[in-house]
C-alpha cells in the first residue's frame, strides 16, 4: 500500500517538474514558500490582527491554532512518521531551495497555512477565502520546489483544518463574549 502511495506521489511530482517548471515560476514559488517558513507570515498576521479591537479575537484564534498545530505536526507527527523527503529519496539536479532537515510528513508550511486560513474563515468568509488562496499557493510551492510529496500536503491540510475547526468555534464564542466587538 505505501509503495503505491509513494509511486503516485512521485508521479505527481515528476509531472510538475516536467510540465510546469519554468524560469519565472522558479523565482516565484521559492519566494511564496518563504512566506510559510516557520509560520512567520501567519504569526505576523495573527499579531497584527490583535491590535484592532474588531479583529482581536481573530488574532488570538489564529495564534492559538498555530501553536496547537505546531505542537501536533512538528512536535509529534513528524517524529513519529519520519518520512524521508522526495528530494532525498530521488534527488533532482536542480533544487530551487535548500533541502529541509526535518521529516516530510505532514507539511508544516501547509498545516500552518491551512490552520490560519480556517481560523480566519470562521470570522469572515471573504478574508478566509483570501487566506485559503495564499495557503494553497504556499502548499503548492512545496510540491513545485520538490520538498514534499502530495500526501504530505494533504496531511498538512487535514491537520491544519482539523485543528482550526476544533479550536476556533469554542474559543471564538468565549472571546467575542469578552471582547464585545
Amino acid at each position: 500500500m505505501t509503495a503505491a502511495i509513494t509511486a503516485f506521489d512521485f508521479s505527481v511530482l515528476f509531472w510538475i517538474q516536467e510540465h510546469l517548471r519554468c524560469a519565472a515560476l522558479d523565482i516565484i514559488f521559492p519566494l511564496i514558500g518563504r512566506l510559510g517558513s516557520a509560520g512567520v507570515f501567519w504569526i505576523t498576521l495573527g499579531i497584527v490582527l490583535l491590535f484592532p479591537r474588531k479583529t482581536r479575537a481573530w488574532g488570538i484564534c489564529v495564534l492559538m491554532c498555530l501553536l496547537i498545530d505546531c505542537a501536533i505536526g512538528e512536535g509529534i507527527l513528524k517524529h513519529l512518521i519520519e518520512r524521508v523527503r522526495p528530494c532525498v529519496q530521488q534527488p533532482i539536479s536542480e533544487m530551487l531551495i535548500a533541502v529541509p532537515v526535518t521529516s516530510s510528513f505532514p507539511s508544516g508550511h501547509t498545516a500552518s497555512s491551512f490552520t490560519a486560513a480556517t481560523a480566519i474563515f470562521h470570522f469572515s468568509r471573504r478574508a478566509g477565502i483570501a487566506a485559503y488562496i495564499i495557503a494553497a499557493l504556499i502548499a503548492f510551492s512545496r510540491l513545485y520546489c520538490y520538498v514534499h510529496f502530495p500526501t504530505d500536503i494533504l496531511g498538512g491540510m487535514a491537520l491544519g483544518i482539523c485543528v482550526a475547526c476544533v479550536i476556533t468555534p469554542p474559543l471564538k464564542a468565549k472571546l467575542t463574549a469578552k471582547i464585545k466587538v
